[in-house]
C-alpha cells in the first residue's frame, strides 16, 4: 500500500463526515440546536473566514499536486474538493440565505435524512477512491 497526498486527503476528508454522521446520530436535537444557534449564530462567525481561506489553501495546494505528481486521476479529488468552495463562498457572501436553508434542512427530518445518507455515501466513495490511490493504481 503506497499512501500519497490524495489517499490522505481522501480518508481525512472520509472521516470528517463520517464522524460527522455519527455525532448527528448520537447527539439528535441537540445537534441541530448547536449547529442552528452556536455554530451558525445570528451573525455571521468569524470562523467561516477562516475556513473559508483554509479551504482556498487546500484546494490550490491540491490542484498544485495534480500537476507536480504523477498520480493518475488525481484530477479526480481536486474536482471533488473543488465544489467545498462553492460552500464556503455561500457561508460568506449569502451568508442569510444560507443560514435560512440550514434551518430548512434541520427542520425537515426526510431531507435532513437525505442529506446525511448522501454524505455517508460520499464518505464511502471517497473511502474507495482513497484505497484506490494507495494502491499505485492511480499512478
Amino acid at each position: 500500500m503506497k499512501i500519497n497526498y490524495f489517499t490522505i486527503l481522501c480518508f481525512a476528508w472520509a472521516l470528517l463526515g463520517l464522524l460527522t454522521r455519527i455525532l448527528i446520530l448520537i447527539l439528535g436535537k441537540k445537534w441541530n440546536r448547536w449547529e442552528e444557534n452556536k455554530a451558525y449564530s445570528e451573525k455571521k462567525p468569524i470562523w467561516l473566514y477562516f475556513t473559508a481561506i483554509l479551504a482556498v489553501f487546500l484546494v490550490g495546494y491540491t490542484w498544485y499536486m495534480v500537476f507536480a505528481t504523477n498520480v493518475r486521476q488525481s484530477w479526480l479529488i481536486a474536482l471533488l474538493l473543488t465544489t467545498i468552495l462553492i460552500k464556503a463562498f455561500l457561508q460568506i457572501f449569502k451568508y442569510q440565505k444560507f443560514k435560512k436553508y440550514l434551518k430548512k434542512v434541520l427542520n425537515d427530518p426526510k431531507l435532513f435524512r437525505r442529506i446525511n445518507i448522501v454524505v455517508t455515501l460520499f464518505s464511502l466513495l471517497l473511502i474507495l477512491l482513497g484505497l484506490f490511490y494507495a494502491e499505485g493504481k492511480g499512478s
